[in-house]
Protein backbone atom coordinates (compact mmCIF):
# COMPACT_ATOMS: atom_id res chain seq x y z
CA UNK A 1 0.00 0.00 0.00
CA UNK A 2 1.34 3.45 -1.05
CA UNK A 3 1.43 6.20 1.88
CA UNK A 4 -2.25 7.59 0.78
CA UNK A 5 -3.87 4.17 1.12
CA UNK A 6 -2.50 3.32 4.40
CA UNK A 7 -3.69 6.76 5.70
CA UNK A 8 -7.30 6.13 4.27
CA UNK A 9 -7.39 2.84 5.65
CA UNK A 10 -6.33 3.85 8.93
CA UNK A 11 -8.34 6.35 9.01
CA UNK A 12 -11.48 3.96 7.69
CA UNK A 13 -10.55 1.91 10.72
CA UNK A 14 -10.37 4.52 13.45
CA UNK A 15 -13.53 6.79 12.33
CA UNK A 16 -15.78 4.66 10.32
CA UNK A 17 -15.27 1.10 12.13
CA UNK A 18 -14.48 1.84 15.76
CA UNK A 19 -15.77 5.37 15.80
CA UNK A 20 -13.38 5.77 18.45
CA UNK A 21 -14.28 8.89 20.89
CA UNK A 22 -11.81 11.42 22.57
CA UNK A 23 -10.14 10.36 26.15
CA UNK A 24 -11.13 6.37 24.48
CA UNK A 25 -8.02 3.69 25.55
CA UNK A 26 -7.37 1.77 22.14
CA UNK A 27 -5.26 -1.05 22.08
CA UNK A 28 -3.17 -1.84 19.05
CA UNK A 29 -2.73 -5.54 18.96
CA UNK A 30 -0.25 -7.15 15.82
CA UNK A 31 0.84 -10.51 14.92
CA UNK A 32 3.24 -9.95 12.37
CA UNK A 33 5.01 -6.70 10.17
CA UNK A 34 2.40 -4.10 9.81
CA UNK A 35 4.73 -1.31 10.71
CA UNK A 36 2.94 1.51 8.07
CA UNK A 37 -0.54 0.79 8.98
CA UNK A 38 0.39 0.71 13.12
CA UNK A 39 2.10 3.86 12.65
CA UNK A 40 -0.74 5.54 10.49
CA UNK A 41 -3.15 4.20 12.73
CA UNK A 42 -1.17 5.39 15.64
CA UNK A 43 -1.12 9.03 14.45
CA UNK A 44 -5.17 8.79 13.49
CA UNK A 45 -6.14 7.73 16.93
CA UNK A 46 -4.05 10.70 18.81
CA UNK A 47 -5.72 12.73 15.93
CA UNK A 48 -9.07 12.13 17.89
CA UNK A 49 -8.01 12.82 20.81
CA UNK A 50 -7.44 8.93 21.79
CA UNK A 51 -4.73 7.08 24.06
CA UNK A 52 -3.42 4.17 21.66
CA UNK A 53 -1.46 1.35 23.26
CA UNK A 54 0.54 -1.42 21.42
CA UNK A 55 1.22 -5.27 21.71
CA UNK A 56 3.06 -6.32 19.10
CA UNK A 57 4.67 -9.87 18.45
CA UNK A 58 6.23 -11.57 14.93
CA UNK A 59 5.00 -14.82 13.94
CA UNK A 60 8.61 -16.22 14.26
CA UNK A 61 8.32 -14.73 18.33
CA UNK A 62 5.10 -16.42 18.94
CA UNK A 63 6.49 -19.66 17.77
CA UNK A 64 9.83 -19.65 19.55
CA UNK A 65 7.77 -19.66 22.32
CA UNK A 66 5.53 -22.40 22.04
CA UNK A 67 8.03 -24.56 21.12
CA UNK A 68 9.32 -24.74 24.96
CA UNK A 69 6.41 -23.44 26.97
CA UNK A 70 4.81 -25.02 30.08
CA UNK A 71 1.29 -25.10 31.75
CA UNK A 72 2.27 -22.57 33.99
CA UNK A 73 3.72 -20.07 31.70
CA UNK A 74 0.41 -20.37 29.31
CA UNK A 75 -1.76 -19.61 32.67
CA UNK A 76 0.15 -16.75 33.69
CA UNK A 77 0.43 -15.42 29.93
CA UNK A 78 -3.61 -15.77 29.77
CA UNK A 79 -3.84 -13.97 32.90
CA UNK A 80 -1.79 -10.61 32.03
CA UNK A 81 -3.52 -10.44 27.86
CA UNK A 82 -7.21 -10.58 30.08
CA UNK A 83 -6.09 -8.12 31.98
CA UNK A 84 -5.07 -5.83 29.24
CA UNK A 85 -8.50 -6.28 26.98
CA UNK A 86 -10.55 -5.20 30.12
CA UNK A 87 -8.56 -1.53 30.36
CA UNK A 88 -9.54 -0.80 26.84
CA UNK A 89 -12.79 0.55 25.22
CA UNK A 90 -11.60 -0.13 21.87
CA UNK A 91 -9.12 -3.04 20.17
CA UNK A 92 -7.76 -2.97 17.09
CA UNK A 93 -6.32 -6.82 16.01
CA UNK A 94 -3.96 -6.62 12.79
CA UNK A 95 -2.49 -10.26 11.58
CA UNK A 96 0.12 -10.17 9.09
CA UNK A 97 0.38 -13.86 7.66
CA UNK A 98 3.75 -14.16 5.38
CA UNK A 99 3.23 -17.79 5.93
CA UNK A 100 0.08 -19.15 7.28
CA UNK A 101 1.52 -22.99 7.59
CA UNK A 102 4.19 -21.29 10.16
CA UNK A 103 2.93 -22.80 13.09
CA UNK A 104 2.13 -26.59 11.37
CA UNK A 105 5.15 -28.42 12.69
CA UNK A 106 4.49 -27.19 16.36
CA UNK A 107 3.97 -30.42 18.94
CA UNK A 108 0.28 -30.82 18.56
CA UNK A 109 -0.03 -31.52 22.32
CA UNK A 110 1.79 -28.22 23.23
CA UNK A 111 -0.72 -26.33 20.40
CA UNK A 112 -3.26 -28.35 21.38
CA UNK A 113 -2.80 -26.69 25.35
CA UNK A 114 -2.08 -23.07 23.76
CA UNK A 115 -5.21 -23.26 21.59
CA UNK A 116 -7.22 -24.36 25.40
CA UNK A 117 -5.78 -21.95 27.52
CA UNK A 118 -4.58 -18.85 25.56
CA UNK A 119 -5.61 -18.41 22.05
CA UNK A 120 -9.70 -19.47 22.87
CA UNK A 121 -9.63 -17.76 25.88
CA UNK A 122 -8.09 -14.52 24.30
CA UNK A 123 -10.60 -14.49 21.68
CA UNK A 124 -13.74 -14.48 23.70
CA UNK A 125 -12.13 -11.74 26.22
CA UNK A 126 -11.43 -10.05 22.20
CA UNK A 127 -14.95 -10.28 21.30
CA UNK A 128 -16.35 -8.85 24.59
CA UNK A 129 -14.62 -5.79 24.10
CA UNK A 130 -17.29 -2.92 23.35
CA UNK A 131 -15.47 -1.99 19.98
CA UNK A 132 -13.38 -4.13 18.17
CA UNK A 133 -12.13 -4.91 14.81
CA UNK A 134 -9.67 -7.33 13.09
CA UNK A 135 -8.39 -6.96 9.87
CA UNK A 136 -5.05 -8.66 7.60
CA UNK A 137 -2.61 -6.72 6.33
CA UNK A 138 -1.61 -7.64 2.70
CA UNK A 139 1.53 -9.53 2.37
CA UNK A 140 3.07 -11.67 -0.26
CA UNK A 141 1.84 -14.63 1.43
CA UNK A 142 -1.46 -13.65 1.41
CA UNK A 143 -1.18 -13.04 -2.30
CA UNK A 144 0.34 -15.65 -3.22
CA UNK A 145 -2.82 -18.03 -1.64
CA UNK A 146 -5.17 -15.76 -3.70
CA UNK A 147 -3.28 -16.51 -6.72
CA UNK A 148 -2.96 -12.92 -7.23
CA UNK A 149 0.45 -10.70 -7.40
CA UNK A 150 0.83 -8.30 -4.33
CA UNK A 151 -0.55 -5.65 -6.46
CA UNK A 152 -3.53 -6.85 -7.38
CA UNK A 153 -4.45 -8.74 -4.38
CA UNK A 154 -3.62 -5.13 -2.90
CA UNK A 155 -6.10 -3.25 -5.02
CA UNK A 156 -8.68 -6.08 -4.51
CA UNK A 157 -8.14 -5.53 -0.53
CA UNK A 158 -8.52 -1.47 -0.45
CA UNK A 159 -11.91 -2.03 -2.60
CA UNK A 160 -13.06 -4.20 -0.07
CA UNK A 161 -12.02 -2.67 2.78
CA UNK A 162 -12.38 1.41 1.65
CA UNK A 163 -16.03 0.32 0.14
CA UNK A 164 -19.37 2.05 0.93
CA UNK A 165 -20.74 -0.11 3.62
CA UNK A 166 -23.96 1.72 4.32
CA UNK A 167 -24.55 1.62 0.47
CA UNK A 168 -24.65 -2.36 1.30
CA UNK A 169 -26.50 -2.49 4.38
CA UNK A 170 -29.22 -0.28 2.21
CA UNK A 171 -29.05 -3.19 -0.50
CA UNK A 172 -29.22 -5.87 2.12
CA UNK A 173 -32.24 -4.41 4.24
CA UNK A 174 -34.92 -6.70 1.54
CA UNK A 175 -32.72 -10.14 2.36
CA UNK A 176 -32.71 -9.81 6.06
CA UNK A 177 -36.74 -8.87 5.89
CA UNK A 178 -36.94 -12.17 4.07
CA UNK A 179 -34.63 -14.20 6.35
CA UNK A 180 -36.56 -12.90 9.62
CA UNK A 181 -39.71 -13.90 8.14
CA UNK A 182 -38.20 -17.53 6.94
CA UNK A 183 -38.84 -20.87 8.94
CA UNK A 184 -36.99 -23.36 7.26
CA UNK A 185 -33.75 -22.93 5.01
CA UNK A 186 -32.02 -25.56 2.68
CA UNK A 187 -29.25 -25.60 1.25
CA UNK A 188 -28.36 -27.86 -1.73
CA UNK A 189 -24.20 -28.38 -3.46
CA UNK A 190 -22.55 -31.24 -4.81
CA UNK A 191 -21.93 -33.41 -1.58
CA UNK A 192 -24.53 -30.86 0.59
CA UNK A 193 -28.03 -31.12 1.21
CA UNK A 194 -28.24 -29.22 4.53
CA UNK A 195 -31.65 -28.19 6.24
CA UNK A 196 -32.88 -26.16 9.34
CA UNK A 197 -34.25 -23.73 11.20
CA UNK A 198 -34.11 -20.11 11.40
CA UNK A 199 -37.58 -18.86 13.21
CA UNK A 200 -37.34 -16.02 15.63
CA UNK A 201 -33.89 -16.01 14.49
CA UNK A 202 -32.71 -12.12 14.40
CA UNK A 203 -30.54 -11.74 11.67
CA UNK A 204 -27.27 -9.09 11.22
CA UNK A 205 -25.32 -7.03 8.77
CA UNK A 206 -22.04 -6.73 9.16
CA UNK A 207 -21.07 -3.25 8.17
CA UNK A 208 -17.35 -2.88 8.81
CA UNK A 209 -17.68 -2.38 12.49
CA UNK A 210 -16.08 -6.01 13.51
CA UNK A 211 -14.33 -6.93 10.24
CA UNK A 212 -12.45 -5.54 7.03
CA UNK A 213 -13.15 -6.29 4.47
CA UNK A 214 -16.65 -6.90 5.71
CA UNK A 215 -19.94 -7.62 3.94
CA UNK A 216 -22.18 -10.24 4.98
CA UNK A 217 -25.34 -11.62 6.74
CA UNK A 218 -25.66 -13.92 9.19
CA UNK A 219 -28.25 -15.72 11.69
CA UNK A 220 -27.84 -18.80 13.73
CA UNK A 221 -30.05 -22.23 13.43
CA UNK A 222 -32.23 -22.81 15.91
CA UNK A 223 -30.38 -25.76 17.64
CA UNK A 224 -31.58 -28.96 17.56
CA UNK A 225 -32.95 -28.11 14.05
CA UNK A 226 -30.03 -28.82 11.29
CA UNK A 227 -30.31 -32.04 9.59
CA UNK A 228 -28.19 -33.71 7.12
CA UNK A 229 -24.92 -33.27 5.44
CA UNK A 230 -22.42 -30.42 4.09
CA UNK A 231 -19.26 -30.20 2.26
CA UNK A 232 -17.40 -27.33 2.44
CA UNK A 233 -15.19 -26.67 -0.98
CA UNK A 234 -13.17 -23.73 0.47
CA UNK A 235 -10.04 -24.46 2.85
CA UNK A 236 -10.32 -22.78 6.20
CA UNK A 237 -7.65 -21.90 8.29
CA UNK A 238 -7.64 -22.51 12.33
CA UNK A 239 -4.84 -20.91 13.99
CA UNK A 240 -2.49 -22.08 12.01
CA UNK A 241 -3.28 -25.38 10.22
CA UNK A 242 -5.09 -25.33 7.05
CA UNK A 243 -8.33 -27.36 6.55
CA UNK A 244 -9.61 -28.64 3.42
CA UNK A 245 -12.82 -30.99 1.90
CA UNK A 246 -14.47 -31.15 5.45
CA UNK A 247 -17.39 -32.59 5.37
CA UNK A 248 -19.97 -32.83 8.12
CA UNK A 249 -23.19 -34.78 9.02
CA UNK A 250 -25.72 -33.76 11.78
CA UNK A 251 -28.68 -35.08 13.63
CA UNK A 252 -30.56 -32.86 15.77
CA UNK A 253 -28.17 -30.23 15.26
CA UNK A 254 -25.01 -32.29 16.27
CA UNK A 255 -22.33 -33.27 13.90
CA UNK A 256 -22.27 -36.88 14.62
CA UNK A 257 -19.82 -37.50 11.68
CA UNK A 258 -16.74 -35.54 10.21
CA UNK A 259 -13.89 -35.87 7.51
CA UNK A 260 -11.60 -33.85 6.30
CA UNK A 261 -7.82 -33.52 5.05
CA UNK A 262 -6.87 -33.94 9.10
CA UNK A 263 -9.90 -35.52 10.34
CA UNK A 264 -7.94 -36.82 13.34
CA UNK A 265 -7.65 -32.86 14.21
CA UNK A 266 -10.70 -31.81 13.48
CA UNK A 267 -12.83 -34.08 15.67
CA UNK A 268 -9.96 -33.50 18.17
CA UNK A 269 -11.35 -29.55 17.73
CA UNK A 270 -15.17 -30.75 17.61
CA UNK A 271 -14.85 -32.52 20.73
CA UNK A 272 -13.19 -29.65 22.47
CA UNK A 273 -16.39 -28.90 24.54
CA UNK A 274 -20.12 -29.76 24.01
CA UNK A 275 -20.93 -26.55 21.80
CA UNK A 276 -17.97 -27.27 19.20
CA UNK A 277 -20.08 -29.90 17.74
CA UNK A 278 -23.05 -27.65 17.34
CA UNK A 279 -23.55 -24.67 14.19
CA UNK A 280 -23.33 -21.04 16.38
CA UNK A 281 -23.39 -19.21 12.86
CA UNK A 282 -25.12 -19.24 9.31
CA UNK A 283 -23.69 -16.34 7.11
CA UNK A 284 -24.53 -15.35 3.72
CA UNK A 285 -21.95 -13.86 2.00
CA UNK A 286 -22.35 -10.45 0.29
CA UNK A 287 -18.93 -8.11 -0.79
CA UNK A 288 -19.02 -7.90 -4.33
CA UNK A 289 -15.53 -7.24 -4.71
CA UNK A 290 -14.33 -10.96 -3.30
CA UNK A 291 -16.03 -13.59 -5.95
CA UNK A 292 -13.46 -15.81 -5.31
CA UNK A 293 -11.43 -17.94 -2.81
CA UNK A 294 -9.02 -16.30 -0.92
CA UNK A 295 -7.77 -18.95 0.85
CA UNK A 296 -8.06 -16.85 3.87
CA UNK A 297 -10.93 -16.97 6.15
CA UNK A 298 -11.52 -13.16 6.99
CA UNK A 299 -11.99 -12.62 3.36
CA UNK A 300 -13.64 -16.21 2.32
CA UNK A 301 -16.72 -15.66 4.57
CA UNK A 302 -17.54 -12.30 2.59
CA UNK A 303 -17.36 -13.86 -0.59
CA UNK A 304 -20.40 -13.05 -2.76
CA UNK A 305 -21.77 -16.05 -3.80
CA UNK A 306 -20.88 -18.12 -0.59
CA UNK A 307 -22.57 -19.20 2.46
CA UNK A 308 -20.87 -20.14 5.73
CA UNK A 309 -21.50 -21.81 9.04
CA UNK A 310 -19.41 -21.35 12.54
CA UNK A 311 -19.36 -24.28 14.29
CA UNK A 312 -19.23 -22.98 17.87
CA UNK A 313 -20.25 -19.94 19.93
CA UNK A 314 -22.68 -18.06 18.93
CA UNK A 315 -22.64 -14.22 18.48
CA UNK A 316 -24.37 -11.84 20.83
CA UNK A 317 -25.96 -10.28 17.66
CA UNK A 318 -27.94 -13.75 16.57
CA UNK A 319 -27.25 -15.85 20.01
CA UNK A 320 -28.81 -19.60 19.83
CA UNK A 321 -27.91 -20.28 22.62
CA UNK A 322 -24.23 -22.67 21.99
CA UNK A 323 -21.68 -22.10 24.25
CA UNK A 324 -18.35 -22.90 23.52
CA UNK A 325 -14.57 -21.64 23.44
CA UNK A 326 -14.70 -22.26 19.46
CA UNK A 327 -15.91 -19.98 16.94
CA UNK A 328 -14.77 -21.37 13.44
CA UNK A 329 -16.80 -20.59 10.21
CA UNK A 330 -16.33 -23.10 7.48
CA UNK A 331 -17.35 -21.54 3.87
CA UNK A 332 -19.01 -23.31 0.76
CA UNK A 333 -19.11 -21.57 -2.62
CA UNK A 334 -22.04 -21.49 -4.53
CA UNK A 335 -21.04 -19.69 -7.66
CA UNK A 336 -21.53 -21.74 -10.94
CA UNK A 337 -17.53 -21.89 -10.97
CA UNK A 338 -16.99 -23.77 -7.74
CA UNK A 339 -19.92 -26.49 -8.70
CA UNK A 340 -22.92 -23.95 -8.09
CA UNK A 341 -26.32 -24.95 -5.92
CA UNK A 342 -29.32 -23.52 -4.62
CA UNK A 343 -30.37 -21.82 -1.21
CA UNK A 344 -33.99 -22.23 -0.54
CA UNK A 345 -36.45 -20.00 2.00
CA UNK A 346 -39.63 -21.77 3.14
CA UNK A 347 -38.95 -24.10 -0.20
CA UNK A 348 -38.83 -20.86 -2.16
CA UNK A 349 -35.46 -20.32 -4.39
CA UNK A 350 -33.42 -17.12 -3.68
CA UNK A 351 -30.33 -18.08 -4.85
CA UNK A 352 -29.12 -20.24 -7.85
CA UNK A 353 -25.81 -20.32 -8.54
CA UNK A 354 -24.84 -17.42 -6.20
CA UNK A 355 -26.85 -15.16 -7.64
CA UNK A 356 -29.73 -13.69 -6.16
CA UNK A 357 -32.92 -14.57 -7.88
CA UNK A 358 -35.82 -12.48 -6.45
CA UNK A 359 -35.73 -8.72 -8.51
CA UNK A 360 -35.61 -6.87 -4.58
CA UNK A 361 -32.53 -8.96 -4.12
CA UNK A 362 -30.95 -8.98 -7.61
CA UNK A 363 -28.85 -5.66 -6.41
CA UNK A 364 -26.64 -7.31 -4.49
CA UNK A 365 -25.82 -9.76 -6.92
CA UNK A 366 -21.55 -8.84 -8.28
CA UNK A 367 -21.43 -5.85 -11.28
CA UNK A 368 -21.19 -8.46 -14.27
CA UNK A 369 -23.13 -11.06 -13.16
CA UNK A 370 -26.17 -11.91 -13.99
CA UNK A 371 -28.72 -14.85 -14.37
CA UNK A 372 -28.64 -17.30 -17.05
CA UNK A 373 -31.52 -17.04 -19.53
CA UNK A 374 -32.66 -20.67 -17.66
CA UNK A 375 -33.06 -19.00 -14.09
CA UNK A 376 -36.26 -18.82 -12.54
Amino acid sequence: MNTEEVKRLARKIVRDSLKVEPGERVLVDVLGKADDLVEAIVEELYAVPAIPFLRVMTIEQLKSLLIGCTKEQLNAWVKQDLYRFKTMEACINIRSDENIFELSDIDPERYDLYLKQVAYPIHAAFAAIPKYVILKYPTYGLAQLARMSLGQFTSRYMESCTMDYSLMAKRAEPLGALLGRTDKIRVVSPGTDLRFSVKDMPNYFCDGRYNLPDGELFTAPVLDSVEGVITFNVPTLNLGLTFEHIRLRLEKGTIVEATCNDTERLRLILGGDEGASRFGEFGIGLNPYIVQPYNNLLFDEKMAGSVHFAIGHALEMADNGNRSAVHWDMVLSQLEEHGGGELYFDDVLVRKNGLFVPEELQPLNPPGRSLSPESP
